[in-house]
């Protein structure tokens, strides 16, 4: 009997033994299983970019500003319906008190909006202009210190020009949803010419352009290019325009957009950049050409996930341009416009289309 109880004692014991034993050797070998990484969770922020043409507030529209109202160049349009975060565009006019003059009397060529065109502004919708195109010296130094005066009062940010000793090359850097853009605006030429006027005027000077480029691109998400030069009225880019667009996108340009042909041209894809060499006319009254008359807005889609922004096409607006734009309804005219386009693109543009 004494016999058997230490047998069952000792069995137990071994069998205790051998099952601490397994415990252990399978907890040994799971310290060397990897452990599973938790899945980060990444945040995407994104940023719809607005941008359309010129933007004429002298000459006919200025006087209708002065004699109707503020509003009447943008009572047909309702830019804010289009959801935008940043809305830009060119504005082809400086802003300045001239008695009620918006137009030179003898030259054409020579105008101004009235000082209330700055409210006009403000109740567009417009985020940003453009101040960097062959209208910026018209009525002279005064008036573009004047011009850049009104638009600092009334908070609208503008780009391409200084009044002082500040570098019109220096981008405007905005942020937006977290991503951060650096814009930038040039002019090739000025049509009143002084001693100096390209202290105020910014130049595509690639060089000039090369050092403000490069010591940004790392603190932004987005580099834009605004872009006034040409020949007005023509059915494609100049050339000097496509080499610069090209110039701009191989050295850290991700959005260029052409402006003074006054009629617009396609959409053209070059690496992950878009090049649009002429937004046409946005407010401009001028009847005398087809295709001065019908033109688009382009709103991009940015979207940055940790450190990668994408940049994509979301969506066209076809524009009747004149000096009240509304949207583009007429089918036949915007079959003309859509073909017009694409065939100065080299992307497919036919989901696009508002």
């Amino acid at each position: 009997m004494k016999n058997t109880l230490t047998k069952a004692i000792i069995g137990i014991i071994v069998s205790t033994l051998l099952i601490i034993s397994e415990i252990l050797l399978l907890f040994l070998d799971r310290r060397h299983e990897p452990i599973p990484e938790q899945k980060r969770e990444v945040t995407a922020y994104s940023v719809q970019f607005l941008a359309f043409g010129d933007v004429n507030l002298g000459r006919t529209v200025g006087q209708k500003i002065l004699k109707i109202n503020v509003h009447y160049p943008f009572d047909k349009y309702s830019i804010r319906q289009d959801s935008a975060d940043i809305v830009f565009a060119n504005l082809e006019s400086q802003i300045s008190d001239q008695n009620g003059e918006t137009g030179h009397p003898k030259f054409n060529l020579i105008f101004t909006a009235p000082p209330e065109a700055v409210q006009t502004l403000l109740q567009s919708g417009i985020d940003i202009v453009s101040t960097a195109n062959n209208h910026a010296f018209d009525y002279g130094i005064d008036a573009l210190k004047e011009t850049i005066d009104r638009l600092q009062q009334a908070n609208i940010r503008f780009v391409g020009t200084s009044k002082d000793n500040t570098d019109p090359f220096k981008p405007l850097i905005i942020k937006k949803n977290s991503i951060k853009f650096a814009i930038f605006s040039v002019t090739s030429f000025v049509n009143i010419t002084v001693n100096g006027w390209r202290r105020y005027i910014a130049t595509p000077d690639t060089v000039r352009l090369m050092q403000e480029i490069l010591a940004i691109k790392d603190s932004v998400d987005v580099v834009v290019m605004s872009y006034h030069g040409g020949v007005e009225y023509t059915d494609v880019p100049a050339q000097k325009v496509k080499i610069f667009a090209n110039w701009c996108v191989d050295n850290g340009v991700d959005i260029f957009l052409g402006h003074h042909p006054h009629v617009s041209y396609g959409i053209m894809k070059k690496g992950k950049s878009f090049i649009v060499h002429s937004l046409g006319n946005f407010v401009f009254f001028q009847p005398q050409h087809y295709w001065t008359q019908r033109s688009y807005g382009i709103k991009f889609f940015i979207e940055k996930k940790d450190t990668v922004t994408t940049i994509a096409v979301s969506r066209l607006y076809p524009v009747d341009v004149s000096m009240q734009t509304k949207p583009l309804t007429d089918s036949t005219e915007r079959n003309k416009l859509i073909q017009r386009t694409q065939q100065l693109s080299n992307i497919d543009l036919s989901n696009y289309w508002n």
